[in-house]
């Protein structure tokens, strides 16, 4: 999907399942993608499975029940690419 190419996903619980299932296809589609989540180990180890597609990515330690997270996590995504253009709340959060 040629309109896809270029922009940017911001994926949160992107290291494993649904969330990386989706950044792949995403970076497949030629996204830059933002991979959030909790566990920096696991955001690298998914960042690293990407490259072989040629993806762009970003990879932002956050904890999306804290506001401080999510702030940085805009502020690197912005910084890093300018703005984004897909938003996927995947993150699981107990209360």
């Amino acid at each position: 999907m040629k309109e896809l190419r270029g922009k940017v996903a911001v994926i949160t619980g992107a290291a494993s399942g649904i969330g990386f299932g989706l950044a792949e296809r995403c970076a497949q589609e030629g996204m830059k993608v933002v991979l959030a989540g909790i566990n920096q180990d696991n955001l690298d180890r998914a960042q690293e499975e990407l490259a072989p597609i040629g993806a762009e990515t970003l990879c932002v330690q956050a904890d999306v029940s804290k506001l401080a997270d999510i702030e940085a996590l805009a502020a690197k995504t912005l910084e890093a690419f300018g703005s984004a253009h897909l938003l996927v709340n995947n993150a699981g959060v107990a209360a």
